[in-house]
């Protein structure tokens, strides 16, 4: 509960649901303990992985693989990039006549985690292996243009068809065009359409020589430093925008699931309003929420308690093997007295009366101070008392 919904909606529901009353800070001290855990049953699982090699699973034929990146608020003011991954397999929509519809992505998993990149894409390899992607006939990356997205492909999948998102392709061309006709103008809207058809339609060369058009028409500084910086992208990326090829090949084109994927895992139980998270508690409860959007629950959910129960039984037995190593120290008077638990002589003193007597001292006592009946007043008074 507390993986899918705010905690105290989560408690309410427990409450409403079950009639089991938890608090808010138990539901989210289980919550994060068991993220831990499901966070360090990935960390072994690469370590198996890397040691032992992958396992033999079955074969798929092709493969759509994405990542990007999304935020999110922390207690410190500060905002925090969750990168996330999706993979899935894909095949191309048909209708009845034969003729092409789309491509349609199937049996989608996901891993997000707000680790520096070269932690997430070696984290990445649990799942990635789990999906049998180094056996996959094809793979087909679909990303933006980042620096860190192209070296998690290298790192992972290094002949995989890289594909530049379109609707991020298009955006450099669009703010070009709107650098030189101005925002929501009519120019703007025609020449946008026409360079939208010939951006997905046509060879990327096309598109590439309609911006050098546009540029006897900028007149200011920014003006061309659009153009130029909208060239310059998609000149270094000529060949992950041939999206004529792609879509001949029946290769997906945009990264959509992706985009799913952070409003499924990160947004729904991330950015609620006013939720800011503290950066040790994000990767454990991410670790829950992939479990549950790739509907591995049950499965995960058993491994979980299985590594509690043994980092339960380990701790365990370190404290008594500590306790069994250490020798025994005999009781000895300067032992106690050092550890406070003899009374001092003032203490002694002050400690309140039982209710006995006090005894007194043989040298006050009467037959000292010549104060005791001698022989003869003994003898005296035997004499008297017979007469």
């Amino acid at each position: 509960m507390g993986s899918k919904m705010p905690f105290r909606e989560a408690v309410e529901e427990l409450w409403h649901g079950h009639k089991t009353a938890v608090g808010d800070a138990t539901c989210r001290r289980v919550t994060y303990r068991s993220g831990q855990a499901a966070e360090a049953i990935v960390c072994q699982e690469v370590a198996r992985l890397e040691k032992e090699g992958f396992d033999e699973t079955e074969a798929p034929e092709r493969l759509v693989l994405s990542a990007d990146g999304s935020f999110i608020h922390l207690t410190s003011g500060e905002w925090r990039e969750v990168k996330g991954m999706t993979v899935g397999e894909f095949e191309t929509e048909r209708s009845q006549g034969g003729k092409e519809e789309g491509v349609k992505t199937r049996n989608l998993s996901y891993f997000t985690r707000s680790y520096r990149a070269r932690e997430f894409e070696y984290f990445a390899l649990a799942e990635l292996a789990r999906r049998g992607l180094d056996k996959a006939e094809t793979v087909v990356a679909v990303t933006d243009g980042a620096e860190w997205l192209q070296r998690f492909i290298d790192y992972h999948c290094p002949k995989a068809v890289r594909i530049i998102d379109f609707a991020h392709a298009l955006g450099y061309v669009a703010e070009a065009g709107r650098a030189i006709w101005g925002e929501g103008t009519e120019a703007f809207e025609s020449w946008f359409a026409r360079s939208r058809h010939q951006l997905k339609h046509l060879p990327p060369k096309r598109t590439l020589a309609e911006l050098r058009l546009l540029q006897p028409k900028a007149k200011k500084d920014e003006q061309a430093a659009a153009l130029d910086g909208a060239q310059l992208y998609l000149q270094r990326r000529l060949d992950m925008i041939d999206y004529p090829y792609f879509q001949r090949r029946g290769y997906p084109i945009g990264s959509g699931s992706v985009e799913s994927a952070h409003k499924q895992v990160v947004q729904r139980r991330f950015k609620q309003a006013g939720m800011r998270w503290a950066p040790q508690n994000v990767d454990p409860l991410l670790a829950l929420r992939d479990l549950i959007c790739n509907k591995r629950w049950s499965e995960g959910w058993d491994h979980v308690v299985d590594h509690h129960w043994q980092q339960r039984r380990h701790t365990l037995s370190q404290c008594k093997s500590q306790e069994q190593s250490k020798p025994a120290t005999p009781v000895t008077f300067p032992a106690l007295k050092a550890t406070g638990l003899l009374a001092s002589a003032q203490e002694l003193d002050e400690m309140p009366s039982t209710g006995e007597k006090p005894k007194k001292d043989p040298k006050d006592h009467p037959w000292r101070n010549n104060k005791w009946p001698t022989k003869e007043s003994w003898r005296w008074n035997k004499s008297r008392q017979q007469n």
